[in-house]
């Protein structure tokens, strides 16, 4: 009786349950995220964050590339996991591991290419990371093909947790960039175990050809698009640090981490159910028409944010890191620009591996390159840290965003501006509230004092400004979810199930 009761479930019920939970687990992360960051802060040079902002570049490409996109057949949740999780399994243990060889030996040319040779045993660390997460590729998927985003906060939470009690006795003790990449090995080896514990169900490493070969006609493509988007999100850190010096580049990490913050949160929540939901949709034929209303929620939780971010970016920085840390104020303020279009691209890119548009992804990620490229490289010259953020906000709004709408008004049926028009009014009340922010702190000498009364002036006003449509909204969002009979789950939930999904 509880495995039809489970097969009964909507498609709509269980993303609303995982979706709530997810935003507790990313609120939760991020604050536990965020005090570290405050914390080693005031421990550790800036330079220090200039050799660990080189490591990470190194460990997210080489991680997004480990499994060759081969986890996306697996999240979409239209196929039979039995059949294809061995395989896929197989494919992230040999690449992650191959990655991780690479990374350890490769370290000193790599960080001799970013002008900093005291990254090396940074990097060296971190790799450790690339075969960790290769070896937890699949329990990981099934947590997110299955919505256990309810036990996934515990796991995550306490892979948190671990980072901050290993990084700050660390620091004190004098580790510097050390202290961070040793702690973040120890969180993702606690988020390895734990998936391994939850997951609905275990696999060992399998290997057929037949399933190979889908799964990386679907994920090869992924994983080249994945490995493009994170160089282009990654190739201001090399041309900071080559251009200008490790301080810099120090100083480029925390706003850039901080100004993206609000779109981490967010996508972070909506990637909780997105892939698995947008391609269940997609096969019934309604994610055309519900594509405009994840925009719309998406503009109107994420544009405010950001534009708080913009006009309150000094005080922001100096409350929370100290005055040593001002400088990145600057940068801060650019990048809030491109954390706001950063959200709606990352919504772009899930809806189109939702309608498996995995090669036109690609095609948009390199187009998104080849613009940057330049543009970093002559805002870099003419304003330094700030121009890097210049230069993100510009190519992200003329190229990437029209190319993603073009694709996906083809994909879905749908126009570009019924995919558009409810981001308008978030935008104009978002940029109206957060120019009342600025002009309210002006002058206010105790950076604190600004940063409280710049977002109480600006969250009130773009309150006002938008009442009708949150309003709206909230009632759009809660007819969706509780739809009953909308999207059935797939017929594989009750097995699922009963190995433990709720």
């Amino acid at each position: 009786m509880t495995a039809v009761r489970g097969q009964d479930r909507t498609l709509g019920n269980r993303a609303a349950s995982a979706t709530l939970w997810g935003g507790v687990n990313m609120a939760l992360g991020r604050v536990v995220q965020f005090a570290t960051t405050i914390i080693v802060a005031r421990m550790i040079a800036p330079e220090h964050f200039g050799a660990l902002a080189v490591a990470i570049v190194v460990q997210t490409i080489a991680t997004n590339m480990a499994e060759l996109g081969a986890t996306a057949a697996l999240a979409r949740g239209n196929g039979d996991p039995d059949k294809i999780a061995p395989t896929v399994f197989s494919i992230a243990l040999v690449t992650s591991g191959v990655m991780t060889a690479a990374a350890v030996a490769l370290a000193p040319a790599l960080a001799a290419a970013f002008d900093d040779p005291a990254a090396t045993p940074v990097i060296q660390v971190l790799s450790i990371t690339i075969l960790l997460q290769g070896i937890g590729a699949v329990p990981s998927t099934m947590v997110w093909r299955e919505f256990l985003q309810k036990p996934r906060v515990v796991v995550d939470l306490c892979s948190l947790v671990t980072v901050l009690v290993l990084v700050v006795p660390m620091a004190l003790d004098g580790w510097g960039a050390m202290a961070l990449a040793w702690s973040r090995v120890g969180g993702q080896l606690v988020a390895m175990a734990g998936y391994w514990i939850i997951t609905p169900k275990r696999y060992a490493p399998g290997f057929d050809r037949s399933v190979a070969v889908e799964i990386l006609r679907l994920g090869m493509p992924l994983a080249m698009a994945n490995l493009v988007v994170f160089v282009t999100l990654n190739v201001d850190y090399l041309m900071i640090g080559r251009m200008l010096d490790p301080t810099a580049l120090g100083l480029y990490l925390l706003a850039f981490n901080l100004a993206g913050l609000p779109s981490s949160v967010i996508t972070a929540v909506i990637r909780a159910t997105a892939v698995p939901t947008f391609g269940r949709l997609f096969a019934e034929g309604t994610l055309g028409p519900l594509a405009a209303r994840f925009v719309t929620g998406v503009s109107y939780c994420a544009f405010p944010i950001s534009a708080m971010v913009i006009a309150l970016a000094h005080p922001l920085i100096v409350t929370a890191y100290g005055g040593a840390w001002a400088p990145a104020g600057i940068a801060l303020a650019t990048l809030g620009v491109f954390g706001a279009t950063r959200i709606l691209v990352e919504l772009f890119a899930d809806l189109s591996v939702g309608a498996g548009r995995t090669v036109w992804l690609f095609w948009v990620q390199v187009a998104w390159l080849a613009a940057l490229t330049p543009a970093l490289f002559l805002g870099v010259t003419w304003w330094g840290i700030a121009g890097a953020g210049i230069a993100h906000a510009t190519v992200a709004c003329l190229v990437v965003i029209p190319l993603y709408v073009h694709s996906l008004t083809s994909v879905l049926q749908t126009t570009a501006w019924q995919l558009l028009r409810g981001s308008i009014p978030p935008l104009a009340a978002a940029t109206v509230a957060g120019t009342a922010a600025w002009l309210a702190t002006q002058g206010m000498a105790n950076p604190g004092v600004a940063l409280a009364a710049g977002t109480l002036v600006g969250s009130t006003l773009y309150v006002l400004l938008t009442f009708r449509q949150g309003k709206q909204l909230v009632t759009d969002v809660r007819g969706l979810l509780q739809a009953k009979g909308a999207v059935s789950a797939p017929s594989h939930a009750g097995t699922a199930g009963s190995a433990g999904t709720p």
